[in-house]
């Protein structure tokens, strides 16, 4: 068995970056359930956000897409828009399994702000970002993606 874990540790998942990867809710949840500790409310808003969006990575972009979401608040249907976003690839560094991107980000409270963005992947097919210290949340959660399509 250490064996096969050597051998897997030793794949380089990083540079198999290209395709397309949707977000995973039940992988997300699952990882939530066993290691947060998060309010009924907040586990409402990551159920509604999450498992949706994709993104394509290519050469030298990412390409963010979410669709358009529809709930109800407070008796009321809202609707949040479908949106696309896209921005180079700017990779800081990288291992056989971690990626670091420097990223930019539009937030209300501080404009448009770099961070970076980690990338880890658990297999060829399946990583994590941690939304700790994004600038859209700080829930310290992992959100995971598959790989949906390759390049």
């Amino acid at each position: 068995m250490k064996q096969d874990r050597e051998t897997e540790e030793s794949i380089d998942f990083a540079s198999n970056l290209t395709g397309t990867w949707q977000s995973d809710w039940p992988r997300t949840k699952r990882h939530i359930d066993a290691e947060c500790k998060l309010t009924e409310e907040n586990m409402i808003g990551l159920e509604l956000f999450m498992g949706k969006m994709t993104i394509r990575y290519e050469e030298t972009r990412a390409v963010f897409t979410m669709p358009e979401i529809r709930f109800r608040k407070e008796g009321k249907e809202r609707i949040l828009e479908s949106w696309t976003f896209e921005e180079p690839i700017n990779v800081l560094d990288q291992t056989d399994s971690q990626i670091a991107l420097l990223s930019s980000a539009w937030t209300s409270h501080l404009g448009e702000a770099d961070f970076i963005n980690i990338i880890t992947f658990e297999s060829a097919d399946t990583f994590w970002l941690y939304m700790g210290h994004s600038p859209f949340v700080d829930l310290h959660v992992r959100e995971y993606f598959s790989r949906i399509e390759p390049m």
